[in-house]
């Protein structure tokens, strides 16, 4: 008997509670944010992805009314970061800005991950599609990337390149490349672009993919040239450098693009996911934002949303799988 009342009792209680629980987001939702937000970067100071989440932060402080502090916590290709929003408080006070590889070629790059991307995130929103630009020292002798193409494979051994991440585009096409000529090339990895160029000019690595925003003063000063433009399209900001399609290498892998967008813990209520997204669309509607994108080398993206971050999530999962496999760029 006194279990049918107790079983009655939370029958009754249960739809009260539900609606507790939901003004209690919606209350939430409406103080949001009422003390300063992270914004964790995988990546280190002065790189593309540093740079876009300080100038959106700013953007979405002037906004809400609130801080968005970067808090960088660069290495093992965006692992690190990715990883502490994973374990964050699911409260909205901590975000993250991320290049897909960090939630997508990762999860198939390594063998194992501290964090699992189908479940423990929130897709906020994409806020750029990101093509990169092939850049080699000056003085190395090849004019383009058909021309690197073959001098790898005529010299197999002789080539160093770097990635700003391991899992990153540029790590695993080139991986990708290295495996198609035979060349033997050394992955040189570093903890984001700022280092990487630092290699390219000490020697380290010969060529990498990078933004045009920190490639680009090397190229001008004569120390760099550019190669070729990866992805679907020649570069707003680079329209005279031909894509490597353009130049014959015209595999899936050349004629992809990553993206960068926000994450947040999964748990994270929905109202509050829901207000960052509108902030972050209302911030991709300023021209001033979306200038400071295209002058990176970057296409701002617009209409953005949770469901269509989350869309293009699960439509890139598997076309990176395959690249990976085919490249044979996994860590053990």
């Amino acid at each position: 008997m006194s279990h049918a009342v107790s079983r009655r009792a939370l029958a009754l209680a249960l739809p009260a509670l539900l609606v507790t629980g939901h003004a209690s987001a919606q209350d939430a939702a409406a103080n949001y944010p009422n003390r300063p937000v992270r914004v964790i970067v995988g990546m280190p100071p002065g790189g593309a992805t540093d740079i876009m989440a300080r100038v959106i932060g700013e953007k979405l402080g002037a906004q809400l009314g609130q801080s968005f502090v970067v808090d960088n916590r660069p290495g093992a290709g965006g692992i690190i970061g990715t990883d502490a929003v994973a374990k964050a408080a699911p409260d909205g006070y901590t975000i993250s800005l991320i290049l897909s590889g960090a939630v997508i070629a990762n999860q198939f790059v390594y063998s194992k991950l501290p964090y699992n991307p189908d479940k423990d995130f929130t897709y906020v929103s994409q806020v750029m599609e990101g093509v990169v630009v092939l850049t080699a020292d000056a003085k190395a002798p090849y004019k383009d990337a058909k021309e690197f193409a073959a001098y790898a494979k005529a010299n197999p051994g002789k080539v160093s390149y770097g990635s700003y991440s391991t899992g990153s585009y540029g790590h695993v096409v080139m991986a990708y490349m290295n495996k198609q000529q035979g060349a033997d090339m050394t992955h040189v990895a570093y903890k984001g672009e700022a280092p990487m160029i630092q290699g390219m000019l000490g020697g380290e690595a010969q060529l990498a993919f990078g933004s045009v925003m920190n490639m680009g003063p090397h190229v001008a000063s004569g120390k760099f040239k550019y190669l070729g433009v990866s992805g679907p399209k020649r570069m707003a900001a680079l329209p005279n450098v031909p894509t490597l399609a353009e130049q014959g290498l015209t595999d899936a892998p050349y004629r992809m693009s990553g993206w960068a967008g926000f994450i947040a813990p999964a748990a994270t209520p929905k109202p509050i996911i829901d207000k960052l997204a509108a902030a972050i669309h209302t911030a991709m509607a300023d021209p001033a934002i979306q200038k400071r994108i295209r002058d990176m080398g970057f296409e701002p993206t617009l209409d953005s949303s949770p469901a269509k971050n989350m869309e293009r999530y699960k439509h890139d999962v598997p076309i990176w799988k395959n690249l990976i496999e085919l490249a044979d760029a996994k860590i053990q």
